[in-house]
């Protein structure tokens, strides 16, 4: 199964989609001389992504994503700058053509635009799950029952205690022996 590669002024080649998607990635960035971090990815003559950098296992074949005998334009994905708090956002996707065709660079941008849109949807719902654990995990204060509402204060040492009673000021809990009632329980545990 071999699919068609184009790039540059008109150039191309072929590639044997049946192989890892990590492979067929490295392939083509070797062909192409591109340094190794430079994210590529693959979009059909109508501009519709493949989205193989994207892939969750990378180890899948390539010819699960790719229809054979197909030619297919190499696109480099820009993202922020490395070690900046936008790093991982979707700055462009560029076709690495001499002259593309303006609905391919259009259909790009769009694809672009709804990657960042929905990394920074899913961002913000990380967020939202974190802040809702944290406010779980706060404990509100008690109201008194005959109070009308009022909140009641608790000293700092009390709110310090542990289930045994114990606060954090008062040092490491003493050994304690188990209690026995008579010489009978202590004969029945230790036999």
């Amino acid at each position: 199964m071999f699919i068609i590669i184009k790039h540059g002024d008109n150039q191309e080649f072929l590639v044997n989609s049946n192989c890892s998607v990590l492979l067929l990635l490295h392939y083509i960035r070797k062909k192409m001389k591109l340094r190794k971090t430079d994210t590529i990815d693959l979009c059909d003559e109508s501009g519709t992504m493949k989205l193989l950098f994207l892939s969750k296992t990378p180890g899948d074949s390539a010819s699960k994503f790719l229809t054979a005998r197909n030619t297919y334009y190499v696109c480099k994905v820009e993202r922020g700058a490395p070690g900046t708090r936008i790093e991982n956002s979707y700055k462009a996707i560029v076709p690495m053509l001499k002259n593309p065709e303006p609905e391919l660079v259009d259909s790009l941008r769009t694809q672009c635009d709804f990657l960042e849109r929905s990394r920074i949807k899913m961002l913000r719902t990380l967020e939202a799950k974190r802040l809702a654990a944290m406010e779980s995990s706060v404990n509100l204060p008690a109201r008194s029952p005959k109070g009308g509402g009022a909140q009641q204060t608790t000293s700092t040492s009390s709110q310090l205690k542990s289930k045994g009673g114990r606060s954090d000021e008062d040092g490491p809990p003493s050994t304690r022996r188990p209690f026995y009632k008579t010489r009978a329980d202590f004969l029945k545990r230790h036999r």
